[in-house]
């Protein structure tokens, strides 16, 4: 037994272990319903992209990001990114519809240089200039889902208290080391995840550094190393964190970064501010996993099965030793990566199985031996499905809808078309709040995301905050507005507008 599982167990801290918190981020295309570009300008409701903490758009105006509220549970978090789907949604013209695929279809020249040129965030066009002369708008238009995890501060706290402020200098330290860890844990078995969840078989608009005799379909060309990755020559270790940080400061001092965000690695730590001294000084808050792609069968575009495996694997994660030679075994695990993301997604290695069944064995020992609640079990079963037969993959399940023309355009249209009718039947202002609150604390909630007013509802009450100023509601509260939510809230947070003012 490790010291920290031992730790864990003398002080009765394994209920801790799933009060994790996650947020999730996409990233997405809005198009118009023949697969073009939309040029239509973002939506004037959602006021600042600069500050608005839900919703953004990232290297081109068509581009959606949002966020969700991070929060405790897959149901919640997941409830939060439909939530966020039905609001965007709600605001698209006639015409347009969002993509749901990573792999946008293929763009004429003029979609193309659309998407490179076309970025009103004033304030991030250099950081935006430098990337399209980088990389290429092909390889910036990919799309995905960020996954960012904080393991429970309460468990890290007493981690540390008892026993772990003699291993390390400062608890920032222990932060960091414990953290890294299930960043390395995660790098290793990449391409299990990879395998399981990869879901960009095809390339519509083809990446310069795509080699000649590469053949499609493919598990995930984002996942590989022509897809949402840094340059040759250019990718940042997990041989340490020490490490890490040396070559991203050599990377940013030369100049070869333009900041720390260019750092496309599968799995980013990330401080409360912005920089490699607070991520240093002051320690790791959250992981970011980055090398998700969109899942087109998930209303989400993620779905509870990925969001659980991940968890129980990042808990078994804590809890297991690390390999020796951990320096050899990452480099080994990039090599499968590769071959598993640029694999046909019908075929299988034969050494898939062999390596992964011991890690589903050990989750599930994980599982039971926590008494983890059910969900994660199916988890493991649908794994150990896929594991059988790649074609219940994402990737393998997209082969039957690749056309003859080897695009997915009709298969995301059509998607995409009844995503949208499925929403627009939606009676509730949130529907996935309907047994949560009132429909008009809904609307309200709806008003506050867009304004951009930090948002955060529990079992009770609705809490509006915007810097040090909060208005608290109860859940079911119903209000008689008198000129609707928005005016109601400007009138309590008048300050938004002049927020606001510094975008344009």
């Amino acid at each position: 037994m490790s010291k920290l599982s031992q730790i864990i167990a003398e002080n009765e801290l394994s209920s801790l272990l799933t009060k994790n918190y996650m947020g999730l981020e996409l990233e997405e295309h809005r198009l118009l319903k023949d697969g073009r570009i939309s040029r239509y300008p973002y939506p004037a409701e959602f006021l600042s992209r600069r500050h608005n903490p839900y919703l953004k758009t990232d290297f081109a105006d068509n581009m959606l990001e949002i966020s969700g509220t991070p929060t405790l549970g897959t149901s919640a978090n997941l409830a939060n990114l439909e939530m966020l789907q039905q609001l965007v949604t709600d605001h698209l013209q006639a015409d347009e519809i969002i993509w749901p695929l990573s792999i946008a279809p293929a763009f004429s020249k003029d979609d193309l240089d659309f998407a490179g040129s076309f970025n009103t965030r004033f304030w991030m066009a250099e950081y935006h200039d430098y990337l399209q002369q980088k990389y290429g708008t092909a390889r910036e238009i990919f799309t995905g889902v960020h996954i960012n995890y904080s393991i429970n501060q309460t468990l890290v706290q007493s981690l540390w208290d008892h026993g772990f402020n003699e291993d390390f200098a400062t608890l920032a330290d222990f932060k960091n080391a414990l953290n890294f860890k299930l960043a390395q844990s995660f790098v290793l078995w990449r391409w299990l995840f990879t395998y399981f969840f990869g879901a960009s078989p095809i390339a519509g608009n083809l990446p310069s550094n795509l080699p000649r005799d590469l053949r499609f379909p493919v598990r995930s060309l984002r996942s590989s190393s022509y897809g949402y990755a840094n340059q040759k020559g250019e990718e940042i270790t997990y041989d340490s964190f020490e490490e890490q940080l040396a070559q991203l400061k050599q990377r940013i001092d030369q100049h070869q970064f333009f900041s720390m965000h260019e750092f496309y690695g599968p799995v980013r730590l990330k401080g409360r501010g912005d920089s490699l001294a607070d991520l240093q000084n002051n320690g790791t808050e959250r992981l970011e996993f980055r090398s998700f792609d969109l899942d087109p069968f998930a209303p989400a575009r993620v779905s509870p099965a990925a969001l659980n495996f991940l968890e129980l694997f990042l808990i078994n994660a804590l809890l297991q030793p690390l390999p020796e030679k951990i320096a050899e075994q990452l480099k080994l695990a990039a090599q499968r990566n590769e071959q598993i993301a640029l694999q046909h997604p019908a075929e299988v290695f034969a050494w898939v199985k062999p390596l992964a069944a011991p890690l589903i064995k050990q989750l599930r020992a994980t599982a039971a031996q926590l008494d983890l609640p059910d969900k994660y079990a199916k988890s493991l079963d649908l794994a150990e499905q896929r594991l059988e037969n790649p074609k219940l993959t994402l990737s393998g399940q997209l082969l039957d809808h690749i056309s003859p023309q080897g695009d997915l355009l009709e298969f995301g249209l059509t998607t995409a078309l009844a995503d949208r009718k499925r929403i627009a039947e939606y009676t509730e202002p949130l529907a996935a709040l309907k047994n949560k609150c009132s429909a008009s604390l809904q609307s309200l909630l709806r008003e506050a995301i867009e304004l951009g007013i930090k948002a955060r509802l529990d079992d009770r009450q609705l809490h509006l905050k915007l810097k040090d100023h909060e208005e608290i509601f109860p859940i079911h509260v119903t209000f008689d507005y008198q000129s609707g939510p928005r005016e109601y809230l400007l009138s309590l947070f008048p300050e938004v507008l002049e927020i606001n003012n510094d975008e344009y």
